[in-house]
């Protein structure tokens, strides 16, 4: 089958390792990618993406390609531009179907199964129900029945099917295919990776929250082995000759057994610089140890809020000032650059503890900082703790669910010092590295009222987030363009795919069935079933899962 996939914005790991799924099965993969200079989240101009590519360059490969499927992934605040989109390939192409996958359809999908140009919907991991759908487009046969589909029959009825469960071990599955986003120029010298699926935490406004109550009955926290990961990086450094890797894990060091083994042979195999997210919870001293010992070069940890309470009270992280203080200081002291991070405009939240995060961050010694605007992302606890608190009205909502605003520029609750949030979030970034004999200047600032030079000064200043990164990108920026155009306008395929396969049923019959002997003696397995189920109620006692109480 000739699958078409389509992403936006930047590199995503999750559908690189569904195409390489869906290619370990035979069929022929083709991926179109807009990177959307335009309208990314920082600058809302949609017509600046003209000056590079357009939308005929888009629709023509997809035509020429022929798809038998064409499959969308999608986040909450990209979800506007691919809904378009699918609307003008579903006129174009009545006859194929088009399926959309990702968190917003897993959060949201009665809404997203009624549009009338998607006819189905992925819930959760993707490449299981990716390969039984195909199989069964292959076999000409009804696929109204497969796990982790909402599927749109010829009547318009829903078949709302049951989730499978989760894929385990991660080794199962092929490493993240990368050609597909390298041909476009999206693969920076920085290049991105993975080691697990989930994150052992929940925080309120995070999406995990909603995930981890979806898998309340199974740990969704998953890890591949330092073997596995190892190879696929090594294949990675000879192939794309990468100056450092970035480990996009919700937290990487949490597992300190998996980081010990992993640090002497990530320095013997790949001894390049690395950058990953840690917590003032999981920032111990022999966690900081091992990651700089492996090569870390800097870390992000999200503080969130300057304030104590509305950490511990709205965010589920119980973290104190003199915790997050104290887990600063130990990564300063083995060498490592801390990039801290925080989010404004939560409930509740006055500018008095708005400050707070000013005052904070100035005891961390951050090389930099970033800062966000509370996004409420559908099915999130602290979305619908602002929903039942009159924080968010149900028309705001209803526009967050459609896709439009970003946690860059948009305030979407009602507060009555929305001014200040924009005020807060656009300053912060520019306090971290402005000298100390400047920084009244900046108070003067957040003392007036808000204004187009704040929003200036944010967009001007975003590139103290990540600095170097930065400078990256914008090197980088000349050859994305040309790389897309020439992605865009070439049909590098393979010419010569006919689809070749084995009915499922016939598969069947072929594999011989033979009695299986034990080998392994009675009390070791009966040992090691104990040890996992040990195992398994110590992670379920440590990990959060299931739905957040918030205290009153």
């Amino acid at each position: 089958m000739r699958v078409l996939f389509y992403y936006r914005g930047s590199e995503h790991i999750g559908l690189e390792s569904i195409m390489a799924y869906v290619q370990s099965k035979g069929h022929l993969v083709e991926l179109i990618y807009e990177p959307a200079l335009g309208d990314n989240g920082y600058v809302d101009i949609p017509w600046l993406n003209n000056f590079f590519y357009n939308d005929e360059l888009v629709i023509n490969k997809a035509l020429r390609f022929k798809p038998d499927l064409i499959c969308f992934s999608a986040i909450t605040n990209l979800y506007m531009p691919i809904k378009n989109l699918a609307k003008q390939f579903k006129k174009l192409m009545p006859d194929v179907p088009i399926i959309v996958g990702g968190i917003h359809p897993t959060s949201l999908p009665d809404e997203t199964i009624s549009e009338e140009f998607f006819d189905m919907i992925c819930l959760g991991e993707g490449e299981g129900a990716m390969a039984d759908l195909l199989q069964r487009m292959r076999e000409k046969r009804s696929y109204n029945d497969i796990k982790n589909l909402w599927v749109k029959d010829s009547t318009g009825h829903i078949h709302k099917n049951t989730k499978r469960p989760i894929i385990k071990p991660l080794e199962s599955l092929p490493d993240p295919d990368k050609s597909f986003f390298a041909k476009y120029g999206a693969l920076s010298k920085r290049i991105m990776i993975m080691t697990t699926r989930g994150c052992p935490f929940a925080c309120t406004f995070c999406v995990n929250s909603f995930r981890n109550a979806a898998y309340s009955g199974e740990v969704y926290l998953r890890q591949r082995s330092v073997k596995n990961v190892i190879a696929d990086m090594v294949k990675i450094k000879n192939k794309y000759n990468p100056t450092a890797f970035r480990f996009e894990d919700d937290v990487f060091g949490f597992n300190q057994k998996w980081l010990d083994e992993f640090k002497v042979a990530y320095k013997e195999q790949i001894n390049l610089p690395f950058h990953c997210y840690v917590t003032p919870s999981t920032a111990k001293d022999s966690i900081l140890k091992a990651l700089a010992e492996a090569g870390c070069e800097s870390v992000s940890m999200g503080i969130q809020s300057g304030s104590e309470k509305i950490r511990i009270k709205l965010l589920h992280r119980r973290h104190t000032d003199e915790l997050i203080i104290a887990a600063a200081e130990r990564i300063n002291k083995h060498g490592i650059r801390l990039y801290s991070q925080y989010i404004f405009g939560f409930p509740e939240e006055t500018p008095e503890e708005m400050w707070k995060a000013f005052e904070l961050n100035d005891k961390l010694n951050a090389y930099n900082t970033a800062s966000f605007i509370f996004y409420p992302y559908p099915k999130t606890a602290l979305a619908d703790y602002s929903i039942e608190n009159g924080y968010l009205s149900k028309e705001d909502y209803d526009k967050v669910k459609a896709g439009y605003g970003s946690y860059h520029t948009t305030c979407w609750l009602d507060l009555p010092y929305k001014d200040e949030v924009y005020k807060y979030n656009s300053l912060l970034p520019l306090w971290n590295v402005t000298p100390k004999f400047f920084k009244p200047l900046l108070k003067l600032l957040l003392k007036m009222k808000f204004n187009w030079f704040h929003r200036l000064v944010y967009n001007c200043t975003f590139m103290f987030i990540d600095f170097d990164e930065f400078v990256l990108r914008v090197r980088e920026m000349p050859h994305m363009i040309m790389a897309t155009r020439k992605a865009l306008k070439n049909d590098d395929w393979d010419q010569s795919y006919e689809d070749q396969y084995i009915l499922e049923s016939e598969y069947k019959k072929s594999i011989k069935l033979e009695k299986i002997v034990d080998v392994i003696p009675a009390h070791i397995i009966e040992k090691d079933k104990l040890d996992k189920e040990l195992k398994e109620k110590r992670r379920k006692a440590h990990f959060f899962h299931g739905k957040i109480q918030f205290p009153q």
